[in-house]
């Protein structure tokens, strides 16, 4: 049975790890190259949650294994600006290809919404999305996120460019 828990600094090393494989696996979702340096002392005061305004959770892998094994990723931030604590951006959001098909991403993202709808003040989720990833498209689509723009060619892989699509989730129909 998976385990969905946020992340800390004691799982620094193999969320490097993730992130890093994710731009290799998957380079036309992310404006990152695969072999772009990362600092783990940049990641090291991110990781660990601050009242719950930003988590970044980790779906592990538990059966036929000694110690679980972090499989997916899913960022959340709320921005810190008074004008701005209204929203939060959902960012990051990968699953190892050998753990795709069983439904992570969809926990990931519903265990994200549960949490942020409990945030007091907080009315809408933002993301952006390459438009090369129609799985994860299809997944922000079915959860209620809405697309709101695109910027075209914003980033390219070699000779390929990609889309950036901008969605949006609404927590409440009232605005504050």
């Amino acid at each position: 049975m998976p385990m969905i828990r946020p992340l800390t600094t004691s799982d620094l090393s193999a969320f490097l790890a993730l992130r890093k494989q994710s731009w290799s696996t998957d380079p036309l979702s992310w404006d990152h190259d695969p072999g772009e340096v990362v600092d783990p002392e940049e990641w090291r005061p991110r990781m660990d949650a601050i009242d719950n305004e930003r988590f970044i959770l980790g779906y592990f892998l538990t059966e036929d294994r000694t110690e679980p094994q972090l499989a997916g990723i899913i960022g959340f931030s709320r921005f810190e600006k008074q004008k701005r604590r209204h929203r939060a951006m959902v960012w990051g959001v990968y699953v190892d290809p050998e753990a795709r098909g069983r439904g992570a991403a969809k926990l990931l993202l519903e265990e994200c919404l549960e949490r942020a709808r409990k945030m007091e003040g907080l009315h809408h989720l933002v993301l952006s999305v390459s438009n090369h990833a129609e799985a994860a498209i299809r997944l922000y689509t079915a959860a209620g996120f809405v697309e709101w723009g695109r910027e075209t060619a914003a980033a390219r892989t070699g000779e390929v460019f990609m889309d950036e699509i901008h969605m949006r989730f609404e927590l409440s129909r009232t605005r504050q």
